[in-house]
């Protein structure tokens, strides 16, 4: 008789600290995802699939920023003020890198692989 006392107790337990923490796996992910599924802040998933159906573009849309430009070379950084726009040496391409580092020449020693 105490074994299936203490088996009822043992297996009602994780039930009551669910149903008191108001615990789902739902709202588990919902930070580590940036909000869940309705997260419409800017770059989430949901704001980016909105915006891309909504750019007025007859050239080329970027696709880190949306921005409408002649060609993709012309893009730019996503993060501007923190972000260096290197071209590299085939004039078809770029890299952004960051502001506070070893700068555009680093980038292009590294393409003609002297890095």
């Amino acid at each position: 008789m105490k074994v299936l006392l203490w088996a009822a107790v043992f297996l009602q337990t994780p039930l009551l600290v669910l149903a008191q923490f108001d615990f789902s796996f739902e709202h588990m992910f919902e930070s580590a995802a940036g909000g869940g599924r309705g997260d419409q802040t800017q770059g989430s998933p949901v704001w980016y699939e909105q915006n891309y159906e909504n750019v007025q573009c007859n050239d080329y849309v970027c696709q880190d920023t949306l921005a409408c430009v002649k060609k993709p070379v012309d893009c730019p950084c996503v993060f501007p003020d923190s972000e260096e726009k290197c071209m590299l040496p085939d004039k078809k391409s770029y890299v952004c890198i960051s502001k506070v580092g070893r700068g555009c020449s680093f980038v292009e020693k590294a393409w003609k692989g002297l890095v």
